[in-house]
């Protein structure tokens, strides 16, 4: 019999709740509770949110998949009672490391975390120090990342038949473009695809921005406060990449990846290859778990036996570091900015989003 491992879900918005509705072809897991609800592990005994009515209203959207879930409004009496191995924690920003350090110190071995997880890298460098010292398995939650189409790319570099990698470029245009709701995913992806430490960013806001407050998670959202934003990142070993935020009404995304034998232009669905043969494009294998289901799957297994994630702390540290880095280069002037030295544990400042 598969043994199974208590979850608790803490902060109910759509992202970590919502239950899609069935198709012809099955659910598109696009949720935290979808994905738990996909695991034959994962038993979701407990959730969390300051707003009653989120939680009244996922006991009765997953009555059926969990009938004894309990509902707390107090993350610490949660924590206490329903003891659980895993939580998601999808609170807002502001509040991600507080939980995540309670809930370390209550013996949870798994977490999965929305991005970012901090909105300081002094708060970074706690929950890392954290993980390491309590001897558990967190996931920041980037989707990408759990994108076979993006492993794909990295597999393509890796083979060396591009050559060496010389410039990265992303242009993500849309009416939701902006540079945190989700130019933080973009961002992320160009650190991934690069796999070397980012050394310097230089940024520049959106006409309009020139006196944008930091982003401090306001509930709700309104996309017309966010900025879009260009950057400039500068990796370790000399290689550069573009990001190009534009805020337009047709949603695109694409990714340039240019070599010294090659390149490729990674679309959402597939990678056109360009080497001295010629022009092709490729698709990559088709898999149960992507996304968030991917990222439960990963999580699952590393509580279970232990490894290594594909999105670890230290690399969602080094993302909310260039983000913070693009706002400080803006308001200076688009001025160079370093990073690398932002990333170790001794460094005591505070950059709040």
């Amino acid at each position: 019999m598969l043994t199974q491992l208590p979850v608790a879900i803490c902060g109910l918005a759509p992202v970590a709740a919502r239950r899609p509705e069935p198709s012809l072809f099955g659910w598109v897991v696009s949720s935290h509770a979808a994905a738990y609800a996909s695991h034959p592990a994962c038993d979701v005994v407990a959730v969390h949110d300051w707003r009653s009515d989120l939680m009244t209203n996922f006991r009765d959207t997953w009555l059926d998949f969990w009938p004894a879930v309990a509902c707390y409004p107090l993350m610490g009496l949660l924590l206490a009672e329903a003891k659980p191995t895993i939580v998601s924690v999808a609170t807002p920003e502001t509040t991600r490391c507080e939980v995540i350090l309670a809930a370390l110190a209550n013996g949870v071995k798994g977490l999965l975390c929305e991005k970012p997880m901090a909105t300081s890298l002094t708060d970074g460098h706690r929950i890392i120090r954290a993980v390491r010292e309590a001897g558990a398995s967190m996931v920041v939650y980037q989707p990408r990342r759990y994108d076979p189409l993006l492993h794909l790319a990295r597999d393509l570099l890796r083979s060396g038949d591009l050559g060496e990698l010389r410039r990265l470029r992303c242009y993500h245009g849309g009416s939701r473009a902006l540079l945190f709701r989700t130019g933080t995913h973009a961002i992320d992806t160009l650190c991934f695809l690069a796999e070397a430490p980012v050394v310097e960013v230089t940024g520049r806001l959106e006409p309009g921005f020139e006196d944008y407050e930091p982003y401090l998670s306001e509930l709700p959202r309104d996309p017309n406060r966010e900025p879009t934003a260009s950057a400039r990142l500068t990796f370790a070993d000399g290689v550069v990449a573009h990001y190009d935020g534009v805020r337009h009404g047709r949603r695109v995304l694409w990714f340039d990846i240019e070599g010294s034998h090659g390149g490729m232009r990674v679309w959402e669905r597939h990678i056109e290859l360009t080497t001295s043969g010629g022009t092709r494009v490729m698709v990559p294998p088709t898999f149960d778990r992507v996304g968030i289901a991917g990222a439960v799957n990963e999580l699952v297994r590393l509580v279970q036996y232990g490894g290594r994630t594909v999105s670890p702390p230290e690399d969602g540290l080094q993302t909310l570091a260039v983000l913070l880095a693009i706002l400080e280069s803006a308001r200076h002037g688009a001025r160079r900015v370093p990073v690398l030295d932002r990333l170790t544990p001794d460094y005591g400042r505070s950059w709040r989003l």
